[in-house]
């Protein structure tokens, strides 16, 4: 399998667990998670989660889902084609008062 070369990911900045950021001499962090999701019927590649302490796993906790990311595999500068088996995006959901899929 190819290595993509680009991976876009949407979080909700929303859902982040504040209690699990941390600083640091040059500012805060947050680490996320990319699971594979190979079989997901939206579409995407990876689910987005929170990465949580290795102390806050072993107590139970999970991190939370943030979002999705796909990956892309450029060539000649466009988004290859994916390979069989992966799942296709699926259509934008338009939205009601605007007539576009934008959320807002």
């Amino acid at each position: 399998m190819p290595i993509p070369k680009i991976l876009r990911v949407q979080v909700n900045v929303d859902a982040i667990d504040k209690k699990h950021l941390y600083k640091d001499k040059k500012g805060t962090y947050l680490n996320l998670a990319l699971v594979n999701t190979p079989d997901s019927q939206y579409g995407q590649d990876y689910m987005v989660t929170q990465d949580i302490s290795k102390e806050a796993r072993d107590a139970g906790e999970r991190g939370p889902i943030l979002g999705n990311a796909s990956a892309l595999f450029l060539e000649d500068g466009r988004p290859a084609a994916k390979q069989d088996g992966q799942a296709s995006k699926s259509a934008p959901v338009e939205n009601e008062k605007s007539g576009t899929d934008l959320p807002f």
